[in-house]
């Protein structure tokens, strides 16, 4: 057996402990809601109709690029973001706003516990475009 054969077999063992790994864990919307009240419905709105508060809509928020909701004057450091809110980028965010954006203004230091921002998360997705 030559080296090929067994690059093969380790590139199918990469594949299938890739493709076998969790998918970004599910959070329970109506948690979500009940923490998105106590800890981030003072700056944001989750819905369209709200428009924006102290921080940005949140309507939509997911597959949007940071720092673009229109008529929200975001910080220097968000605006030269490019990334896109994805779940991932969401739960990093939400977990330490300041170390994924330094310098950005937003007030909230993050969640300890990841559950918590999985369940606005969970929230976020059940109001999506409302």
């Amino acid at each position: 057996m030559g080296i090929k054969f067994f690059a093969s077999i380790a590139l199918a063992i990469n594949a299938a402990l890739v493709l076998a790994a969790p998918a970004l864990a599910e959070g329970n919307a109506k948690k979500g809601k009940a923490t998105f009240d106590t800890h981030c419905g003072t700056c944001h709105w989750e819905t369209k109709a709200g428009g924006n508060l102290v921080g940005p809509n949140l309507s939509s928020v997911l597959g949007r690029k940071a720092g673009s909701f229109e008529g929200f004057h975001y910080s220097a450091a968000m605006k030269a973001k490019s990334h896109i809110w994805t779940e991932p980028n969401l739960l990093r965010f939400l977990a330490a706003p300041d170390k994924m954006v330094p310098d950005t203004e937003m007030g909230f230091g993050g969640f300890a516990d990841a559950n918590m921002a999985r369940d606005v998360i969970a929230y976020l997705k059940s109001v999506q475009g409302k």
